[in-house]
């Protein structure tokens, strides 16, 4: 596979750096702040969350179709980390230092298991059909920052 299929890989390093400051912020009992570094990993990690569902993931079907399920667990792990996302919101509202470590913690967990599992499947691309489809994918993902997406966020 071309070096340049990297490109489908989003920057995940990014949500676990802002996640983990948000933890720290709350350690420290600097709910405030705790709750703003939130605000700005929530809103990032929706966008991306968004560029996956609308755009990659039917693009990847398209091409490729879901023989084995995938794209169908991965759409289903967003599911449950919006579940998770909406549950820390909770708990940071509310400064709750009791309960914050249980829901950050599967939070990270189920972020991570998820950016593995995509990572491996759009590094293991079969061929370079989506891949020369470069320019266009990447005009309709930046086109998504002022749009309203499909997912409805109780947050």
């Amino acid at each position: 596979m071309s070096e340049t299929s990297n490109w489908l890989v989003h920057d995940h390093g990014k949500y676990d750096a802002l996640l983990a400051e948000c933890e720290e912020l709350a350690e420290e009992g600097l709910w405030e702040d705790a709750l703003r570094v939130y605000r700005q990993f929530l809103e990032e990690l929706k966008l991306h969350m968004r560029m996956e569902d609308e755009i990659l993931y039917p693009l990847y079907e398209e091409q490729y179709g879901d023989p084995r399920g995938e794209l169908t667990y991965l759409q289903g792990e967003h599911d449950n980390i919006a579940w998770l996302l909406h549950e820390l919101a909770y708990v940071l509202k509310r400064n709750n230092t009791e309960h914050f470590l249980d829901s950050v913690r599967p939070l990270h967990k189920a972020l991570n298991r998820h950016n593995a599992n995509e990572e491996e499947l759009f590094l293991n691309l079969e061929d370079d059909s989506i891949l020369l489809r470069r320019d266009e994918i990447m005009q309709r993902l930046n086109s998504m920052q002022d749009e309203a997406g499909k997912r409805v966020w109780h947050i």
